[in-house]
């Protein structure tokens, strides 16, 4: 049994060493084209630039002054930051409405 195995693989390798291979092609050069330069718009056109050129409408008012404690609440309040936790009772200290 081990002979008939050995006979056989070396048969295979025999005929894996005999494989065909295929002529080896030349060189493949590199033949790309070089993308065309597309050319640029020229603006031939002679515009006069405004003479008087007003600005009808006023600058904005500035911010209004505010502390840097008053501006932290107010971003406080805006994010929610400043709700109240409940109490020791278990009731909200900030309800308005009986809970139900």
């Amino acid at each position: 049994m081990r002979i008939g195995t050995i006979l056989i693989l070396g048969g295979a390798l025999a005929l894996a060493a005999c494989d065909r291979s295929e002529p080896e092609a030349p060189p493949v050069e590199n033949n790309a084209v070089e993308a065309p330069v597309a050319p640029e718009p020229v603006n031939n056109t002679v515009e006069a630039a405004p003479a008087n050129v007003t600005n009808a409408e006023e600058p904005a008012a500035p911010p209004p002054d505010f502390s840097d404690e008053e501006q932290m609440l107010d971003d406080a309040d805006a994010t929610g930051l400043t709700s109240r936790l409940p109490d020791q009772s278990g009731e909200p200290a900030n309800e308005t409405a009986p809970v139900q």
